[in-house]
């Protein structure tokens, strides 16, 4: 009797070591794995998933983010890509094909400054590579960091006409086709420039306005009027950008970055011309 209950037990113990088989569906603990993001790879969505949302975006989103890098889905990459560091100016954030130049990679590193994430476990190497890499293969963009929501565009202009120099009041009404982050409409990314009288934007000699007042007169869709200052309004050429890259940028509720030049992806600044008295 004894021998047949050993006998059962182990017959009970192989079938529930059959049923374990590799022990593939199972997470370290032996438990059932329940999913999760995919393993990290070199690829922006990748990225995005398993580090800028579930660590950097403790920090760095909305409108106060850090040095107005924000790393949301959606907004992050036209933040990152191209776009010079604040802090060091002549850096780019990421610097497609080179890692080494990347100020990214110099703050995940240690390399410069506080190291990133501030507060936090440095990032293990092996992630750290993982970006390197996404950089070397040129920083591409992922292929579905967008498909969710799309950028807000800048779709409307009005100028009144004749435009006329010194002591006229006049304002330019822009608008765009969704609801805009209000917070970061202000001077520092909505800017006004004189040509300097040649009527190029690319020469050197180009003077900015400083006195123009920006009022939201519509907040879903945005609509907003910014007012010219009557004494800056010298017969020249102008131009009126909207920031859709840099630092700053403008973005939707949604917080995508603006498509401010209508290529379809955000990113981009939205730019009006217009003369007043007449071209030089």
């Amino acid at each position: 009797m004894h021998r047949s209950r050993l006998h059962s037990e182990a017959l009970a113990i192989l079938a529930l070591a059959g049923c374990a088989g590799s022990g593939e569906g199972l997470d370290e603990n032996g438990r059932p794995d329940t999913g999760g993001p995919p393993p990290l790879t070199a690829d922006f969505d990748s990225i995005q998933q398993n580090v800028f949302t579930p660590i950097c975006t403790n920090c760095h989103a909305g409108a106060a983010a850090p040095l107005g890098l924000r790393l949301e889905a959606g907004v992050s990459y036209a933040q990152l890509v191209g776009v010079p560091s604040v802090e060091a100016p002549e850096v780019l954030r990421v610097a497609p094909g080179d890692p080494d130049a990347s100020y990214l990679v110099h703050k995940i590193e240690g390399r410069a400054g506080e190291r990133m994430p501030l507060g936090g476990p440095p990032l293990p190497q092996e992630t750290i590579d993982v970006i390197r890499q996404w950089i070397i293969d040129g920083a591409q963009p992922g292929t579905t960091m967008h498909a969710a929501e799309s950028p807000a565009t800048l779709v409307a202009v009005s100028l009144p006409q004749p435009l006329t120099p010194a002591g006229v009041a006049n304002r330019i009404i822009v608008a765009a086709d969704a609801e805009l982050d209000t917070s970061l409409i202000h001077a520092g990314n909505v800017t006004l420039t004189r040509s300097g009288g040649d009527g190029s934007f690319a020469d050197g000699n180009e003077v900015p306005i400083d006195r123009i007042a920006i009022r939201i007169t519509t907040l879903a869709p945005t609509v907003m009027a910014i007012a010219l200052p009557g004494d800056g309004l010298v017969a020249d050429r102008f131009q009126l950008r909207f920031a859709g890259s840099g630092p700053a940028p403008i973005a939707g509720r949604n917080a995508i970055v603006i498509d401010g030049d209508s290529d379809g992806s955000p990113g981009g600044d939205f730019v009006v011309e217009f003369d007043v008295g007449g071209t030089p």
